[in-house]
């Protein structure tokens, strides 16, 4: 069984009520041909064919130290007591699903029981079935989540063995580690060294001298607030990616970089809405995998990353995220794995003890938690169905309000939206405004194409007229790319 890792704890250590610290997977399948009302039964006694495997077989027990925790492993775990079945009424759609899945996400995990929950919902049109697999975030994190899925989901409709999500991680390779062993004198140096280099960087751009991190909280503006509840909503929209990798490749930019400018487009169009215009830009708390990443618990850090400013046109807002975006990378390329977890854990926890105390006119370490841990790049079955719809539900995170994280489908990116409910109550219009905000995205970065300067080619001798085609052809190629 992997070991807990200082982040690993971090979750269990500053979970409340208000703040579970619950990820999941909602899985939406459509039933093979001729099942029909039958297939949930056949899945549910497929599925429990299946042991339990890592990490999902873990049990908490006390850790060595006060006050810490590990894991044991518990080899005869009984997956059908960690099932759960649940029958939506009538005429339910996607919406009523979400509304069931929050009010089970919200709920803590018990720490004398297994990690994990499967619950299975009927009632959905056409007799699909939706699954919805939750565990603690402290067990593992969203890429190795997804590398959980991924080794339980086949290829092909016809799959010659039955499938569970609590199969987990079927070989958990150890954690690769590079550079000085962690806990050494020498690991812990050098992440001091990287940490002062950090806050060197940051205090230089905060006096307008050098590029470097935000400086935490301080620059997060004071919008998108809400006390701590357990009350969640939950949105989703569905983009193109071809179209968001065209307009990455429009605009010099990464696609991630695309779908940071059209969230942060349609939070200010959601807040100015409301009366509200930020006077600084709005920061996202961006998950970043470490090189290191092994599957089984959290192997990220998490940084803050200023997005358009406001006012900004869409294509000045994508210039603004390409720079911010650049300047993480760079900073993640100079500074080792051990600094970087240890800035993400006394940052979450200033946060969390901000929280604590009730001090929720402090500032915010940023306005959004916002991710993309990938996806399914090719279409996949689950015990011989299809898998229709595959969408995470997260963290939100203390002093926070909203968690956005991105997901492909196939040439889809699936964009969830999960919001304390007092703060954001109507997230699915958050949702479909970033669906909107990609076209004003492309009409914008069209539009600033066309004023570019189209640059002629060198005239001949002989003809004039000839270098007026090329001018053309130019303008025309800029347009469109």
């Amino acid at each position: 069984m992997p070991t807990l890792s200082a982040v690993d704890q971090a979750f269990f250590l500053l979970e409340t009520r208000e703040r579970p610290m619950s990820i999941g997977a909602l899985i939406v399948l459509a039933p093979p041909s001729g099942t029909g009302a039958r297939f949930a039964d056949r899945l549910v006694r497929q599925m429990l064919k299946q042991p339990v495997g890592p990490p999902f077989n873990g049990r908490l027990a006390p850790g060595p130290l006060k006050g810490t925790l590990t894991l044991v492993t518990d080899d005869k775990m009984n997956p059908a007591r960690q099932l759960f079945r649940h029958k939506l009424p009538s005429g339910a759609d996607l919406q009523g699903l979400f509304e069931r899945i929050c009010q089970i996400h919200a709920r803590l995990l018990p720490r004398d029981k297994p990690l994990w929950e499967q619950h299975v919902f009927t009632g959905l049109p056409g007799h699909r079935v939706a699954l919805y697999f939750k565990t603690h975030h402290g067990l593992i994190d969203g890429i190795g989540f997804l590398h959980a899925l991924n080794s339980m989901i086949s290829p092909a409709r016809s799959s010659s063995r039955p499938q569970a999500i609590w199969e987990g991680l079927r070989n958990v390779a150890p954690r690769a580690v590079t550079g000085p062993e962690p806990g050494s004198i020498s690991s812990v140096l050098k992440a001091a060294n990287d940490m002062l280099r950090l806050f060197w960087h940051q205090g230089l751009r905060d006096v307008g001298l050098g590029r470097g991190l935000p400086t935490p909280f301080v620059t997060t503006p004071d919008v998108l607030k809400a006390p701590p509840s357990p009350h969640r909503v939950m949105g989703h929209c569905v983009l193109s990616l071809p179209q968001v990798r065209a307009l990455a490749r429009q605009g010099d930019a990464k696609i991630n970089d695309v779908l940071l400018t059209v969230l942060d487009m349609a939070m200010h169009r959601y807040l100015a809405e409301r009366g509200i215009t930020p006077d600084r830009p709005l920061i996202a708390d961006m998950p970043v995998a470490l090189e290191d990443h092994g599957g089984a618990g959290n192997r990220i850090t998490i940084l803050q990353v200023p997005m358009g400013r406001p006012g900004s046109a869409p294509a000045e807002r994508l210039a603004d995220v390409v720079q911010e975006t650049g300047q993480v990378k760079h900073e993640m390329r100079t500074l080792a794995s051990g600094a970087l977890t240890l800035y993400s854990i006394i940052q979450h926890s200033i946060a969390s003890t901000i929280e604590g105390l009730g001090l929720g006119n402090l500032p915010m370490l940023a306005n959004a938690v916002i991710s993309n841990p990938a996806g399914l790049e090719h279409r996949v079955y689950f015990n011989g169905a299809d898998v229709e719809l595959a969408l995470p539900v997260s963290v939100v995170a203390h002093h926070q309000v909203l968690n956005i994280t991105i997901t492909t489908y196939v040439d889809e990116l699936h964009v969830t939206f999960i919001a304390l409910k007092e703060a954001v109550p109507d997230v699915q219009r958050l949702a479909d405004y970033t669906a909107e905000a990609v076209a004003e995205l492309a009409a914008d970065l069209a539009k600033a194409a066309r004023r570019k300067p189209a640059v002629a080619r060198p005239r001949r001798a002989k003809s004039r007229k000839a270098a007026k085609p090329a001018v053309r052809s130019v303008r025309k190629r800029a347009a469109v790319r």
